[in-house]
């Protein structure tokens, strides 16, 4: 097995919460499990920490990103920070084809929203909105901290219990985009990312 299958195979435990954050990643279990040697499994592992999925200590012990309130509330400041501005920036150049294009992620979304795939639905959808920005080291900050705060979120099967409400809210982005009301969206944008923090801290705390 590959180093690439393996840290896949790693990536969707780990989101999918079956490895909860701060479970530690033994290389001679891995090794057995996957029916390899340490080596690939020592690859892999690096490739999940360059991903921010998983923390390597100098003694090659590696464990699942757990997060405390205080790396999450700053997680989600910078979230506020930087997806708002692309946002911002990816309404003024919003063309009929992207438009369409946020149409098709908001379906998926809705069609995904109560099934195990749901933060797959939720990335794409958010992708679609920031897309026209054509920002993409910005994009690229934006999906390491959104990866990081959903390691932690998978750990609680509760927490898409608010799946009405962040539909409502992507439903409201739709249009508040085709109406070309920019600065409503920006600000529904910054409402919907409070209320995923506040969710996610209340379970923490």
């Amino acid at each position: 097995m590959t180093p690439d299958a393996i840290s896949d195979a790693l990536e969707r435990d780990i989101l999918g919460g079956v490895l909860a954050p701060g479970s530690v990643l033994p290389q001679g279990a891995l090794a057995a499990r996957f029916g390899v040697s340490r080596i690939p499994v020592r690859d892999a592992l690096a490739r999940l920490a360059l991903a921010g999925l998983v923390e390597l200590t100098p003694n090659r012990r590696a464990r699942v990103v757990e997060m405390t309130l205080e790396e999450v509330i700053e997680a989600f400041d910078l979230r506020l920070m930087l997806e708002t501005d692309l946002f911002a920036r990816a309404l003024e150049r919003m063309t009929p084809q992207d438009l369409d294009r946020i149409d098709y992620a908001l379906a998926r979304s809705d069609l995904e929203a109560r099934n195990a795939n749901w933060a797959e639905g939720d990335a794409l959808f958010h992708a679609a909105l920031y897309a026209p920005a054509q920002r993409p080291r910005q994009q690229t900050m934006i999906d390491g901290l959104r990866r990081a705060c959903r390691v932690q979120i998978a750990s609680y099967e509760s927490l898409p219990e608010d799946t009405d409400r962040w539909l409502a809210d992507h439903a409201a982005l739709r249009d508040l985009c085709r109406a070309g009301e920019k600065a409503a969206a920006t600000e529904r944008l910054r409402t919907h990312l409070t209320n995923a923090r506040d969710t996610l801290l209340s379970h923490l705390a």
